[in-house]
């Protein structure tokens, strides 16, 4: 019997002002186990954040990235059994599903022994997901850097600091639907400089730790003010976790988990965060997690 196992951390793409760019990996993680079976069937387990959210098995993200490298490759595995141990909220802009996809791929390609070099499969989860910024932050963890340039996708790794990062998430049922056309075509000038001109001053912040300086940067024009709207009470979380210590507050992905930088006192400023969606008439959960570093941990076990 030969087993995989794959370890990713939940990502906040959409940095800041590093629209369709940064990444930071989390310690939130999803744990997918990929091993064969002696018969033909393609079994699904999950547990955990949103088990059961895709009903059949084979439709579920892991199952299907697993089918794109089996017609990749012209050839399958005969019996597979999946096993998801997800703490990731789904659709939340925490890059659940963009681990999925990358698990999924690492296990056919393991259990078929493919020889894949590590950026032939950022590239092929990037390109098979169509979120290339998750995919590479899970994979590689810590802050990275990420762009489409025709069809090839560019990637680095960029030194990250240690810091934990309060997560704050409100339940919010037609979010994804109410988002899914509000973002512009075109922007001002002078909005779009505004976010470039604090990217590279925000790689750097988040190199050193610098808290006061990824505050000092961490706003953005581009994106927030066209989400935001969307959720309820939004503002007032940004001023009383601020209020509370928080040096940056900002969106994840697209939203609507909102992500705050602290030097100190983050259980305080969870609280706050939460109270304050309650003032809004919304619910909330929260995490305290630190930047994951490692990025994506494989372990294979083999047996007669």
């Amino acid at each position: 019997m030969y087993k995989v196992k794959i370890t990713l951390a939940a990502t906040v793409t959409n940095l800041g002002p590093g629209l369709n760019s940064l990444g930071l990996a989390i310690g939130l993680h999803t744990t997918v186990e990929v091993s064969q079976r002696d018969d033909e069937q393609f079994i699904v387990e999950t547990e955990g954040e949103g088990a059961g959210r895709y009903g059949i098995g084979l439709r579920h993200p892991v199952a299907l990235a697993m089918m794109r490298v089996f017609q990749r490759e012209e050839q399958a595995t005969l019996g597979v059994n999946v096993r998801i141990k997800n703490l990731i909220p789904l659709t939340s802009g925490l890059g659940a599903e963009a681990a999925f996809w990358v698990a999924g791929i690492i296990g056919a390609h393991n259990l078929m022994k493919i020889n894949y070099s590590r950026t032939e499969m950022i590239e092929m989860a990037a390109q098979v997901s169509g979120m290339g910024s998750q995919t590479v932050t899970s994979i590689m963890g810590g802050v990275t850097a990420s762009v489409m340039s025709g069809d090839s996708f560019i990637y680095r790794a960029l030194p990250a600091a240690s810091l934990r990062v309060i997560i704050a998430l409100p339940e919010l049922d037609r979010y994804a639907s109410e988002i899914a056309r509000v973002k512009p075509e075109r922007v001002a000038l002078t909005d779009a400089l505004f976010n470039l001109s604090r990217v590279p001053l925000l790689v750097e912040a988040l190199r050193l730790g610098d808290l006061d300086l990824i505050g000092e940067l961490m706003d953005d024009r581009l994106h927030i003010p066209y989400l935001k709207p969307h959720i309820g009470g939004y503002d007032h979380v940004v001023e009383m976790a601020r209020r509370a210590g928080a040096r940056a507050v900002t969106l994840s992905g697209d939203g609507p988990a909102v992500i705050a930088f602290a030097k100190q006192n983050h259980k305080m400023i969870a609280t706050t965060m939460e109270v304050a969606f309650e003032n809004s008439g919304i619910k909330a959960r929260t995490w305290i997690v630190p930047v994951d570093t490692q990025g994506i941990v494989i372990s294979i076990a083999s047996s007669a």
